[in-house]
């Protein structure tokens, strides 16, 4: 942090992706780690290397984890295995995998400018098919069209910072259709290479100061949840809740393997954290505390929840003056303290979801004068301040233009300019300006909505929340006086992840189409095979 400016801006950019691998068979069920690390985990890191700021960005160790299995063990998922296979070489069941799913790209961006690419898509239809009509579908379809369409699905992934710097990624832009088995190897091997810098640029990053990295659980949990599924009837009054899970054990596991992890990874213990879906509440915060870590970062309504509820200020009161969100408060707790940062929630949900329509460089340039406004509206009594931008450093770019480049490059290259604004670390922040104000308790929700309906409370995550505690249950049972097999237990702590009751009840395709569903039960039935126990007959029914 500047000590001439005002206002440090941090942005905490937070990359996930949950586990997608099955451990027995080795299969990596959906490519969203490969994908978005090429589109998006390592071009992240590229634009902030390209300009003089300071950005912190979260990853959470399942990401990492995943990422260095493609690097180092040459792992493979699903829709790479069906790229590689020579077009000639499909089977009928192959091709209707690749016409359902390898027009999975954002349609305005990289479909509709691609002609070739657009009219692959509509030759095979925008509905669903089935029956007599897919199969005429997929007999219409020649090895020529499903070797473009697997060429031209891998490259949408490329970001222009890869392509820019690649002659022969250039010349196949070009190419346009037409394309040969060689184009395709060079793709798929171009994917890995672009893999294989991610977590070295990060680093690099890291140790030079520009940008901080904090960690998550390690398996994204929903810590408060973990710790006890009571806690979501304080913001949910009255809602039905499965019997109660209560494991904090768990959910101390999943934080220490987590700094253990990033320790390994980047030579450091992380000082910051941002708890799964920015889902806290105060056995969680003492959790995270016993495990080291300094701070924690979530949404702008837990704070304005914790305040009207704990602090005899402002108990009652529905409205705030927004300038408390910009300061650190230290929680406090029986065994130790931490700090606590609260996004702002409308800037970073402009970010996410309004700015992508707009001309990038006005977008920029919108978002620095809300910055700017920020710092002359500071009290006078509160010399500096901070504003936090928390959001998904993934999933919003490709509804941008250029995958958001445009709008990066304005926003990275003006940050620092204006006179009292300027960018910043939240560590950096925290050592220049430290919380001056403490609470002793936290409200407990997350940054949705302030509760945790996503992932409890309805018909399927009940019955999901159900399944984990049986299993559990046996997993204690099967081990007991045996030592613990880790590779089981594992796969419980992968099953406690948040993502796979994010998609249950009415949030995916119903029924057998749901794959987070398949993983998810694909993990639980793990610990009985690992175990070499019988799986029971409720791990074999589709949950959706």
């Amino acid at each position: 942090m500047d000590p001439k400016k005002t206002l440090g801006i941090a942005f905490l950019w937070h990359m996930h992706q949950p586990f997608y691998k099955d451990p027995l068979s080795g299969e990596y069920m959906m490519p969203w780690v490969r994908l978005r690390g090429v589109k998006d985990y390592f071009p992240m890191a590229a634009l902030v290397d390209k300009f003089d700021v300071k950005v912190t960005f979260n990853l959470v160790p399942s990401l990492i984890e995943q990422i260095n299995d493609y690097v180092h063990n040459n792992a493979s998922d699903t829709y790479l295995d069906m790229t590689v296979k020579k077009a000639s070489a499909l089977s009928f069941q192959d091709k209707v995998f690749i016409l359902n799913n390898f027009f999975h790209v954002n349609f305005r961006r990289f479909i509709e400018p691609n002609a070739r690419y657009a009219e692959l898509l509509i030759k095979k239809g925008v509905r669903p098919l089935s029956g007599a009509a897919l199969k005429k579908v997929v007999m219409s379809f020649s090895d020529r069209d499903f070797l473009d369409l697997q060429v031209l699905f891998n490259m949408a992934w490329f970001h222009s910072i890869s392509i820019e710097s690649d002659t022969n990624l250039q010349k196949l832009v070009e190419k346009k259709e037409d394309y040969t088995e060689a184009d395709k190897e060079y793709v798929i091997n171009k994917h890995r290479q672009v893999m294989g810098q991610i977590i070295p640029l990060y680093k690099k990053m890291s140790d030079e100061g520009k940008i901080e990295i904090t960690t998550t659980p390690f398996y994204h949990p929903i810590l408060p949840l973990l710790c006890d599924t009571s806690v979501a009837n304080v913001s949910s009054p009255g809602m039905e809740l499965p019997r109660k899970f209560s494991h904090p054990e768990d959910a101390a596991w999943q934080i220490a393997e987590a700094v253990k992890y990033h320790t390994g990874q980047f030579g450091s213990a992380p000082r910051g954290m941002w708890p799964s879906e920015g889902s806290v509440s105060d056995k969680a915060i003492e959790t995270i505390i016993s495990k080291g870590i300094k701070w924690v970062a979530t949404d702008e309504d837990i704070l304005f929840r914790t305040l009207s509820l704990y602090d005899r200020k402002y108990k009652g009161m529905e409205y705030f003056d927004r300038r408390i969100i910009y300061r650190p408060y230290k929680i406090k707790k029986d065994n130790g303290s931490l700090a606590m940062i609260f996004r702002d929630k409308n800037l970073s949900d402009m970010i996410s979801f309004s700015y992508n329509s707009w001309n990038p460089y006005d977008a920029a340039h919108d978002l620095i004068g809300h910055f700017r406004t920020t710092a002359q509206n500071l009290r006078r009594d509160t010399d500096e301040g901070l504003l936090t931008i928390a959001m998904d450093g993934e999933n919003a770019w490709e509804y941008y233009e250029d995958n958001g480049r445009k709008f990066f490059e304005t926003l990275y290259s003006n940050m620092d300019k204006d006179e009292n604004v300027c960018s910043t670390t939240i560590s950096d922040y925290l050592s220049f300006d430290p919380p001056r104000k403490t609470l002793s308790n936290i409200f407990p929700g997350s940054w949705i909505n302030h509760n945790f309906e996503i992932w409890i409370g309805q018909e399927q995550d009940n019955v999901s929340w159900e399944y984990l505690s049986k299993v559990r249950k046996d997993l204690v049972k099967f081990t007991k006086g045996s030592g613990q097999p880790k590779e089981a237990w594992r796969e419980l702590y992968i099953a406690e992840g948040s993502d796979w009751n994010w998609w249950y009840q009415g949030k995916a395709h119903k029924g057998g189409d749901n794959p987070f569903d398949k993983l998810y039960l694909t993990h639980l039935r793990n610990v009985y095979k690992i175990l070499k126990k019988p799986v029971p007959d409720f791990l074999k029914i589709s949950i959706a």
